[in-house]
């Protein structure tokens, strides 16, 4: 008996969890309005807690004000283009100068991140942010 992969979809990975969708309010404060995505890559270095440290009683609370911070780094990039007269390419490249954990500071050196607008499952424009190493599989 054959069997058929399942062909890799946006959707697919966001179901594994391979990619993690932004948090809605979040993207609503920076004015996206098209889905964002953050490869599992980003969402562990950026955005998910250390597991080398103890959790936070407001865990939610910290992981969300990291996420949120991560969409300012992608905004500043992005008025930067539209402040110098031009369009933001389809492939972003960003700097993201992480929260660490604990006291609250800024990494003085940015992570190294992109920014990918493209097409969705069903032509539909989506942004994924990855590493700079990292490409969509679905495309």
């Amino acid at each position: 008996m054959q069997t058929t992969a399942r062909p890799i979809t946006r959707q697919r990975l966001i179901e594994t969890h391979q990619l993690i969708p932004a948090s809605r309010g979040i993207t609503d404060d920076f004015g996206l309005t098209l889905p964002v995505a953050y490869s599992l890559a980003v969402w562990h270095d950026a955005i998910r807690w250390p597991p080398n440290l103890a959790a936070p009683p407001d865990l939610p609370q910290q992981q969300w004000r990291r996420e949120w911070y991560l969409l300012l780094s992608l905004y500043d990039e992005l008025l930067r283009h539209r402040d110098e007269g031009r369009s933001a390419p389809a492939r972003l490249d960003f700097g993201h100068r992480q929260l660490p954990a604990e006291r609250g500071f800024v990494d003085r050196h940015p992570a190294p991140l992109v920014a990918e607008k493209g097409p969705g499952d069903h032509g539909e424009q989506v942004i994924t942010i990855m590493r700079r190493d990292q490409r969509v599989p679905w495309s």
